[in-house]
């Protein structure tokens, strides 16, 4: 992995912290071994389906101490107040008003119909996170491919939970929309990632090689994510 020895981006700017994150335990048909995972969510015991709930107590028991450590070592998530929306690592006022249709933003500040409740907000937010999401990708995808000689078949846009990107093998690459509260450089990071996948569809020396070829600091944006990711959650609250 390469080393650039800084970490640039900033903690996001959130407001009100939560109440802190706890273990999930969920059984997967196709899995052969227990396994922890961080996601936004807290962290998950992954095990498979018919393995006996006393080995899964015994599990946690013995990881008790590496389940606190991570849990104390992770920020309290955060929620945005009911008047700003995040957008790239930066809150911008909500501004609900009779005169508006529809949800828009100015550049400086959100804009949505006074009547509208907190479904009503949310489905547009991330209807419009999703649309600017797609349009960030397909602008900044051309200098990566450029740089790596490749071209991507498909973009799309998901909702991936503990996933920030995915290249198939068909050459589809999926980025996470959750991307759009991070700073634009740790989406640009992941961006990178995925296209560096088309030319190696691994995680080998050569691959992170190529990847820090085209994006210096792969260190700072992975730190970046590893501390904070958990707390890119789209959801607004009243």
């Amino acid at each position: 992995m390469a080393d650039s020895g800084r970490v640039g981006y900033n903690r996001p700017r959130y407001f009100k912290e939560v109440n802190p994150m706890t273990v999930t335990v969920i059984r997967h048909k196709r899995r052969k071994r227990a396994a922890f995972f961080v996601t936004p969510d807290g962290i998950e015991l992954r095990i498979p389906a018919r393995l006996p709930n006393r080995v899964v107590e015994t599990i946690l028991s013995n990881h008790a101490g590496w389940i606190a450590e991570r849990l104390a070592a992770l920020p309290k998530r955060d929620v945005l107040p009911d008047d700003r929306l995040l957008l790239h690592g930066e809150t911008f006022p909500l501004i609900k008003c009779d005169s508006e249709t529809t949800f828009r933003f100015d550049g400086e500040r959100f804009y949505c119909p006074l009547a509208w409740d907190e479904s009503s907000l949310r489905e547009a937010y991330v209807a419009w996170l999703r649309e600017r999401a797609l349009t960030y990708v397909t602008t900044r995808a051309p200098h990566y491919e450029r740089m790596l000689g490749v071209k991507a078949n498909r973009i799309r846009i998901g909702h991936q939970k503990t996933r920030w990107g995915s290249c198939s093998s068909t050459g589809t690459i999926s980025i996470n929309v959750r991307l759009m509260l991070a700073p634009k450089e740790v989406m640009d990071y992941v961006i990178a990632h995925e296209w560096a996948h088309l030319v190696h569809f691994d995680h080998s020396k050569a691959f992170w090689s190529t990847l820090a070829s085209v994006y210096p600091d792969v260190t700072g944006a992975m730190a970046w994510l590893k501390q904070y990711g958990h707390t890119l959650q789209i959801k607004k609250t009243n």
